[in-house]
């Protein structure tokens, strides 16, 4: 009479022969198979696999992903290094396929290729077999879910092209094989762990360097992009540059910035000219009357020296409004009223009470103007704004006539760090401003000054050797020799360079790639490997399996 058997670990197999010894070894090695979890198509053996629990297949599918993308990937470079037999079984088997869904008096009349529709036949056992019930499902998604993933992916995809005259329907399914795509799972997981351990590097090394995290993110770029940007952050970090270029470059961008400022308001305040709109005084005139009020009392003056400058501005604009109204009260003609009482304001001494008395009356023609013509008001703003920025970034990095050369140069050379001294990153925020719209590169050249010394800059110069030290005492020579590595600047400078060149190699490599579906492509080299793997499927000229 048949009985079962269950191991210690759950392995339960039913319907044992009564002449079948518990320990015989052909028992002891069907366990050992369904421990391993390896695919068979052998219906016996399909019968003896243990049920899968949701937990089960979950846990198990997270525990061999990794592997199961590994045989993933061999099998697709398998199916890449022998393209004829690739080609050869996808052949046969789509040939196969076709007879079987053609009438079969037309298969016979066009005549019948027996092999390739028996490899189709033994394809079709296999993925039958396969996912041929709930429970067999479960056991692929348990021990092979990269596997599973990508047969669906080539569903959904062939979906999505069978649809394609259902939009919503088509990009639904194309939406969804691209989100369970296993490689494109696996490479979305690489890159995003890549730039996190990139970016802790930085930290680290910029740390360990006392060079900051941004000159180690510059070295990285300069190896990745090449050309001009490599060019300056070696010259530099090798010492072969002159130093003082980069203040050059540093001027030369903010001189463009003033050029910028200025053809673009020329080209604003040409528009401006085109309106012929008549301004009203009425704003001015109330403007200039609280002025008056500010350095009198009940007729008497408060304060002569701003009176003085006030009677300069009233006698300006009331001969301003006898001019022709048509050249002289639209919103260009204003502007220029505006400048000539910009003229006086300019001669005061700021904050004190004259200057504050004829700012108010100047701000009033401005607000007129900006009141009563929108496309003066957007262009001033605009001007306003870049000679605020031009302002500050010569304040914040000293480029001004009167700074000297050192001084810039310190605060160029300090935009590495982001420390108070640099306005944690204020400054560097700046001057990445400068350098987009000057458009000369300065980040490189002074990421490589940063980093030319040999030793570590700042306190880490005094506190590396006992740290190298210890790291002797603790892992020898070899761990006192990485640590020592890692606080020279112009070692990590070198590595991260030679980091971002090996990067640039990996993106010429994959741009160099077939521009394909890519599910559809590699999910299909995959699946033509599998096909060549299947037992019994005989395939012309090809050998058997064993």
């Amino acid at each position: 009479m048949p009985y079962s058997i269950t191991t210690k670990d759950g392995i339960t197999i039913p319907d044992i022969p009564d002449d079948v010894a518990p320990d015989a070894p052909e028992l002891r090695a069907m366990v050992e198979k369904i421990r391993a979890g390896q695919k068979t198509t052998d219906k016996t053996m399909d019968s003896y696999q243990p049920q899968l629990s949701a937990s089960d297949v979950a846990v198990s599918a997270v525990k061999n992903f990794p592997s199961s993308v590994g045989s993933m990937i061999g099998d697709i470079v398998s199916a890449i290094s022998s393209p004829l037999q690739t080609g050869k079984a996808i052949l046969d088997v789509g040939a196969g396929a076709l007879q079987n869904i053609l009438p079969e008096r037309l298969v016979q009349a066009i005549g019948e290729d027996k092999a390739s529709r028996d490899a189709a036949n033994a394809v079709g056992q296999f993925y039958m077999q396969r996912y041929g019930s709930p429970e067999a499902v479960k056991r692929v998604i348990a021990q092979d879910p990269a596997g599973f993933m990508a047969d669906m992916s080539t569903v959904l995809t062939g979906g999505a092209a069978a649809t394609a005259k259902l939009p919503q329907v088509a990009g639904a399914l194309s939406k969804t094989a691209s989100m369970i795509d296993p490689l494109a799972l696996t490479y979305k997981g690489a890159t995003s762990a890549t730039k996190a351990i990139g970016g802790a590097a930085e930290n680290i090394f910029g740390a360990t360097t006392s060079v900051g995290k941004e000159a180690i993110s510059q070295a990285f770029k300069a190896g990745e992009e090449g050309g001009q940007r490599a060019k300056e952050f070696t010259s530099n970090l090798r010492g072969s540059a002159n130093m003082m270029d980069v203040l050059d470059i540093a001027k030369q961008n903010l001189e463009q910035l003033r050029i910028d400022r200025s053809t673009a308001y020329k080209t604003n305040m040409a528009n401006i000219k085109g309106d012929k709109s008549i301004l009203d005084f009425g704003g001015i005139d109330k403007a200039l009357d609280n002025a008056m009020n500010q350095v009198s009392y009940k007729g008497q003056i408060k304060n002569q020296a701003a009176a003085d400058e006030l009677t300069k501005a009233r006698t300006l604009i009331d001969d301003w409004k006898k001019l022709d109204p048509a050249e002289y009260h639209t919103p260009e003609g204003m502007d220029a009223l505006k400048q000539s009482v910009g003229q006086i304001l300019e001669g005061l001494k700021p904050r004190t009470t004259p200057d504050m008395v004829i700012k108010g009356v100047y701000n009033s023609i401005k607000s007129e103007i900006n009141s009563q013509a929108p496309t003066y008001s957007k262009t001033m703003k605009a001007y306003t704004e870049s000679s605020e920025q031009i302002k500050e970034i010569e304040r914040a990095l000293s480029l001004g006539d009167k700074a000297s050369a050192d001084t810039a140069m310190r605060k160029l050379q300090s935009l590495m760090r982001n420390n108070v001294n640099t306005n944690y990153g204020q400054r560097l925020k700046l001057a990445q401003e400068l350098e987009q719209a000057g458009g000369q590169q300065m980040m490189p050249s002074l990421a490589g000054q940063a980093m030319q010394d040999w030793m570590p800059r700042g306190i880490q110069r005094a506190t590396a050797p006992l740290g190298v030290t210890g790291l002797f005492s603790v892992g020898g020579p070899v761990a006192a020799g990485l640590g020592a590595a890692a606080s020279s600047p112009r070692l990590v400078g070198e590595a991260a360079y030679g980091a971002g060149k090996v990067s640039k190699g990996l993106l010429d490599i994959n741009q160099l790639t077939p521009t394909l579906d890519y599910p559809a492509l590699l999910n299909m080299l995959y699946q033509a490997e599998q096909t060549k793997n299947i037992p019994y499927i005989e395939l012309r000229g090809m050998a058997q399996p064993d």
